[in-house]
């Protein structure tokens, strides 16, 4: 099994790198977490942990960032009703961590703002990854710290305004101030991330 590769980008192709290994081209799919890592222009050197999964007619290459982002697909793909396309899409939406963070808060209402994350599968990937995730550095001590229900809540909202979760909580973060309510911590982190914008701007 092709368990990782290192080249240049050639191509890409919707979330579909052309890579470049020794003068072998192989097509590889990412998540848009790693697609916005990668670039994806010509001669970026590019290293990814990959795994293969061969069906009747085809055989798809899939790439990720660390050993522990396709330990977490590895896990997630033996979810019943989680294909290789959705768990791309979930860890494009949740790195590892905040996945980690669902699963142990049982936080199905952040899964179901995946995109093809419905309640019944987001129940299903709560339900059977609890525990199975306690070999990947994604455990209890790897995730960020609890900054109560209220900014739980709004970082949720900012998500499915389109955020990555990451930027959501760390905003949020940002503007924190203890007894605010969700409502509140929206409107703070929506005018912090406005004044970034208009900074950046004008630079």
């Amino acid at each position: 099994m092709i368990g990782r590769l290192q080249g240049h980008v050639v191509a890409r192709d919707g979330n579909v790198l052309l890579l470049d290994v020794q003068g072998v081209g192989y097509e590889v799919e990412v998540t848009t977490v790693t697609l916005a890592s990668a670039g994806g222009a010509p001669d970026t050197p590019v290293e990814l942990f990959t795994h293969l999964v061969a069906r009747d007619d085809t055989m798809t290459l899939f790439g990720f960032r660390s050993l522990v982002e396709r330990g977490v697909f590895r896990v997630l793909v033996k979810v019943n009703g989680v294909g290789p396309k959705v768990a791309m899409t979930v860890l494009g939406a949740l790195p590892p961590a905040e996945l980690a963070r669902c699963v142990a808060d049982r936080d199905t209402r952040l899964l179901t703002r995946v995109p093809g994350i419905g309640k019944k599968t987001a129940e299903r990937i709560v339900i059977e990854l609890e525990g199975r995730l306690d070999d990947l550095p994604v455990a209890a001590g790897d995730l960020p710290a609890p900054i109560g229900r209220e900014a739980e809540d709004a970082v949720s909202a900012l998500v499915a305004l389109g955020w990555r979760p990451p930027e959501a909580r760390k905003v949020v973060e940002s503007v924190h101030v203890d007894g605010e309510s969700t409502e509140d911590l929206i409107r703070s982190a929506l005018k912090r991330m406005a004044g970034h914008e208009d900074t950046d701007g004008s630079a």
